[in-house]
């Protein structure tokens, strides 16, 4: 009895220990296989991060192209962005940093006609807009919306628009007239609106009278905002009369 018990204890064991490996082995090369997976990811968005590439893993984007374009049984989200990119040429890098940049201005296009003119009508914050992308194609202004709209930004009285000096922006943008600025913005970059403002560099609101409005020539008014440009350069040599 003993020894056909240890006879039928070490054929169970011999039967278990197979079992484990027929079923253990692949469970273990899928994971090696996942891991491997997840290592050449993380290796290219490493790559791809060290040329102000940002990619999102399982992005809908990936989700999308591989819906239609991939092969179906391939589930592993990060093999599915490495294989929507893999056909991405090497030079695309520069056409990533472009929309980067876009973006980026975009955005700082955005806050100013959110802080500066939200609750303006569509035409009046198109035109604020507007003056800001005329001042980027000025000489006289920094060639970038960002530096535009945060030129002085570092001085406390020294800000060209309010908003980045007073503490306004220290509330987030949100809400209805985020997006509203953002989409206005994003129109406004792509140049999709014939101009308005009749080359405008400069506005204030109507509760105001700064000193260097007589300088420049006076345009028009959108709503509580008032519009000017510069002179043109005889007529600044002139000498301003203060006859009535």
């Amino acid at each position: 009895m003993t020894k056909s018990y240890h006879i039928f204890l070490g054929w169970g064991l011999v039967f278990a220990v197979t079992l484990a490996i027929l079923i253990g082995l692949p469970r273990l090369a899928g994971t090696s296989a996942d891991f491997k997976d997840q290592v050449k990811w993380q290796k290219r968005a490493s790559n791809l991060q060290n040329i102000e590439f940002e990619y999102y893993a399982a992005s809908n984007f990936a989700k999308t192209l591989t819906s239609q374009h991939l092969d179906r049984t391939v589930s592993s989200p990060y093999m599915l962005d490495y294989l929507v990119t893999a056909d991405i040429p090497q030079n695309s890098s520069a056409l990533v940093a472009n929309s980067k940049a876009f973006a980026h201005e975009v955005s700082c296009l955005a806050e100013a006609v959110y802080y500066e003119a939200r609750s303006e009508t569509i035409s009046g914050q198109k035109a604020v807009a507007e003056v800001i992308l005329n001042r980027v194609g000025h000489k006289a202004f920094p060639n970038t919306v960002c530096a535009v709209v945060y030129q002085g930004a570092e001085r406390t009285t020294g800000c060209q628009f309010s908003f980045a000096c007073d503490g306004s922006n220290a509330i987030l943008p949100r809400g209805k007239n985020w997006s509203e600025a953002q989409d206005i913005s994003r129109h406004m970059m792509m140049r999709a609106s014939a101009a308005i403002t009749n080359r405008a560099t400069h506005y204030h609101t109507t509760n105001v009278n700064p000193k260097w409005a007589p300088s420049l020539r006076k345009l028009r008014q959108y709503d509580t905002h008032v519009f000017y440009r510069f002179m043109p350069r005889k007529r600044r040599l002139r000498p301003v009369s203060v006859a009535p």
